[in-house]
């Protein structure tokens, strides 16, 4: 699972579980993104019975719930509640979707990590690995040397001698959410001044917005919320993208 990027699901006991690992800054965004993904999950759920949609008769559907295990450095804070209804421009009580947030550091949540073994040894783990991240060592050295620390106290033994190679791959692919966006935030705005000197100022805003949009995804209003632009230029500008 890459982190922070994937999320694994499971049915227990009519409940469909979505759990993610999230490495990086708390994401608000993470009820938006459940249910994205629970509605992928449920329409594969009901594919079979997709005529049986229009029909009569209710389909039964396993009751969902969200949780994020975050891994990241944030010791502020040991569970949180994240609401779909908190994103709503205006309040209303007819869609929600709630995730559960559990911090792994060291030190916090350890009644859940003592009921549920994988996580107490993984959040072992995760934490070694941070540790040696911490002390200067490259990636492939701290997860080597986390992995070496889990075998000598018995820490997930059959899984990191059967899966070193899994294990390094995994955590080569860390990356910081919060750095690659103020990075590409950049970029957009040096690409976007560039061309301003060359065709303007007005111009170069317009190539911003663009450049944020292309490499974020942003929609055009958080684009031109984050280059300073007045909501009531909006319109202005959303006439010349």
């Amino acid at each position: 699972m890459k982190v922070g990027l994937y999320y694994i699901s499971f049915l227990l006991n009519n409940l469909m579980v979505v759990l993610i690992e999230h490495q990086t800054t708390i994401n608000p965004n993470m009820p938006l993104r459940f249910l994205s993904y629970v509605d992928e999950l449920y329409k594969r759920y009901t594919s079979t019975s997709h005529k049986k949609i229009y029909g009569d008769d209710l389909i039964k559907i396993p009751a969902p719930e969200f949780y994020v295990f975050y891994d990241g450095n944030d010791t502020s804070f040991e569970q949180q509640t994240l609401k779909l209804s908190d994103a709503f421009e205006t309040q209303s009580d007819k869609l929600e979707l709630t995730v559960h947030v559990y911090n792994l550091a060291d030190g916090m949540n350890d009644a859940l990590k003592r009921k549920c073994l994988p996580i107490g040894e993984y959040s072992i783990f995760s934490n070694a690995y941070k540790h040696f991240r911490q002390q200067k060592m490259e990636i492939d050295h701290a997860v080597d040397a986390a992995i070496k620390y889990c075998l000598k106290n018995n820490v997930m033994v059959d899984y990191l001698k059967n899966n070193q190679k899994e294990v390094i791959d995994m955590f080569g692919f860390e990356w910081n959410e919060k750095e690659e966006r103020e990075a590409l935030l950049e970029i957009g705005e040096e690409r976007g001044e560039a061309r301003g000197r060359l065709e303007g100022k007005l111009e170069g805003k317009i190539e911003s917005i663009k450049e944020l949009m292309r490499n974020l995804n942003w929609s055009p209003e958080k684009a031109m919320t984050a280059l300073g632009i007045a909501p009531s230029e909006f319109s202005r500008y959303l006439t010349m993208l």
